[in-house]
């Protein structure tokens, strides 16, 4: 299995964020909004580089030109027939199909990336892919999302969700080399993104994880 996927939602200056796990603290900060961890993410805005993207193309699907041998795949039972919370999941798949082409081909610093990934989660994404690229590695194989829930706030969502990396890798950007893992609790990840919605995209500010947690196990 690959740790790219695992390593990107460890958390980042989202000390409020409280995740299905029970990581993390939450001292409440930011429930004027409903949304626990909201207000954490604006706060590293101000650290963090304009993200340089823009969502005036509407609701037009973005283009993803995933490597070969490269896949997200979303169980559709996830989705709730309502038609907000359906357009904050939309986003949130759009957005893990972001990292995958990041750390697929080792390149963070793409539109697509900056649209969905913004203030602390976009300097964590360039951080992660970045670090992993300079270890000589991108990612390749199928990433399996499930469970996904989603709770709407004033001016934020929070979507949990399970992440299966079993037949996902790291490949050897030199060699082209594979490096297969046995299977394990580790490849199973839950995981928390607080959204924000900015224009007509819903865009992830703050994120966090659990590696190997037995309730994603499947």
């Amino acid at each position: 299995m690959s740790s790219f996927m695992r390593a990107a939602m460890v958390t980042v200056a989202v000390s409020g964020l409280a995740l299905l796990s029970g990581c993390g603290g939450g001292d409440g900060s930011a429930k004027s909004d409903g949304i626990e961890g909201a207000k954490e993410g604006k706060k590293a805005a101000s650290a963090s580089p304009s993200s340089g993207a823009s969502a005036s193309d509407g609701t037009d699907a973005p283009k993803f030109d995933l490597p070969k041998g490269v896949r997200t795949v979303f169980d559709d039972g996830d989705m709730t027939g309502d038609p907000k919370k359906d357009e904050v999941l939309r986003d949130h798949a759009y957005a893990v199909e972001a990292m995958a082409l990041a750390y697929a081909t080792g390149k963070p610093d793409v539109p697509v990336v900056h649209r969905y990934y913004q203030d602390a989660a976009g300097q964590q994404v360039q951080s992660r892919v970045k670090k992993y690229r300079a270890e000589g590695k991108v990612g390749t194989g199928t990433y399996r999302y499930y469970n996904r829930k989603v709770t709407v706030g004033k001016s934020a969502a929070a979507v949990t969700f399970c992440e299966s990396q079993r037949d996902a890798f790291a490949k050897m950007v030199k060699t082209g080399k594979v490096v297969r893992t046995k299977p394990s609790i580790s490849d199973f990840t839950s995981g928390k993104a607080i959204m924000e919605k900015r224009g007509d995209t819903w865009v992830v500010i703050s994120m966090a994880g659990n590696g190997g947690d037995e309730k994603c196990a499947r």
